[in-house]
């Protein structure tokens, strides 16, 4: 086995092993950080007093998949929804799917790692991001997936249940799941990947790639947003996104965030008190004659005659 390869073996048994089941046991009610109202996930735009970090920090963003996060050293302030909490060593995060979440580093944070567990329907993956300070951040300290891991999306399910309705014993069952959770990790990276495995693994982990830039996409579209900072945010480079983007969607990049911003421009248009200008801006175009031009290749007419046509069907 190659030296790579059995430093992450080492590593994936002392955090599913060791580290983790510790946690679990450890753990207590308050040190869980939980969508308990349920109202970030009703959120269908970030908190716009949160969304936009200094440069180079996370921003504020959703995942479509149930999402663990986990702080192995350092204090981090962390947004879930609207609510802020600083984590620490011994604290978990349980992000249910569709709720806006994002690290609140500024220049005064200091160093921390956190380890990120994303569960989906027939896989799992984990990685620690580490934050050195100044928004200087590594993802490449361990990065595994554990292809054909069909049991966490359950498990994480009954988490959530159990979080929310918060019956007597429920705190105690959430232990319990969590220490199959980590089991069920541990016996999937153990397992050696077959040619056919390591294939469907790359398959999965750039299917999510795209839904975490879809999603980033359609939630912060209505400002400048380009190729490098979607690739920054899902944690490949510029090219390597734009391939896959065109390879899953069938469109470039481009064509797909002029869809995002001109689809909402058509429902805006249907204003008469915004003028252009102005929904150009909504959609975050700040040249409101590129605009209109982007807006005639799309639907064979101006903005203009567009909004005439929606007064023309509405009487």
């Amino acid at each position: 086995m190659p030296n790579l390869a059995r430093q992450k073996q080492r590593t994936a048994e002392q955090l599913f092993g060791r580290e983790l089941p510790a946690l679990a046991r450890a753990l207590t009610p308050e040190r869980i950080f939980f969508d308990r109202s349920r109202r970030a996930r009703r959120l269908t735009h970030p908190p716009p007093k949160w969304a936009m970090p200094p440069k180079g920090f996370p921003p504020a963003h959703r995942h479509p998949h149930f999402e663990l996060c986990v702080p192995l050293t350092g204090r981090c302030p962390f947004l879930l929804g609207e609510v802020r909490r600083e984590m620490r060593r011994g604290d978990l995060a349980v992000l249910s799917p569709e709720t806006f979440h994002r690290e609140l580093a500024a220049e005064r944070c200091g160093p921390y790692e956190l380890l990120w567990l994303p569960i989906m329907r027939t896989s799992a993956g984990a990685h620690i991001q580490i934050h050195y300070g100044g928004g200087r951040f590594s993802t490449n300290a361990f990065r595994a997936w554990a292809n054909e891991m069909t049991e966490g999306l359950p498990l994480l399910e009954a988490i959530d249940l159990e979080l929310w309705s918060n019956q007597p014993g429920a705190f105690h069952r959430v232990q319990g799941l969590l220490l199959q959770l980590f089991g069920y990790y541990e016996r999937a990276l153990a397992r050696p990947a077959s040619k056919s495995s390591r294939t469907s693994e790359g398959e999965d982990v750039q299917r999510w790639r795209v839904e975490k830039a879809v999603e980033y996409l359609r939630d912060h579209f209505n400002r400048p947003v380009d190729l490098g900072e979607v690739a920054h945010h899902v944690g490949v480079s510029s090219g390597y996104l734009s391939a896959m983007f065109t390879r899953s969607l069938g469109r470039s990049f481009t064509d797909f965030l002029a869809a995002c911003r001109l689809e909402e421009a058509e429902k805006l248009l249907a204003d008469p008190s915004l003028s252009v200008k102005e929904i150009a801006a909504r959609v975050g175009i700040d040249n409101p004659f590129y605009f209109s031009r982007l807006f005639r290749k799309r639907t064979g007419a101006s903005p203009q005659q567009f909004r005439r046509r929606l007064a023309r069907q509405s009487r």
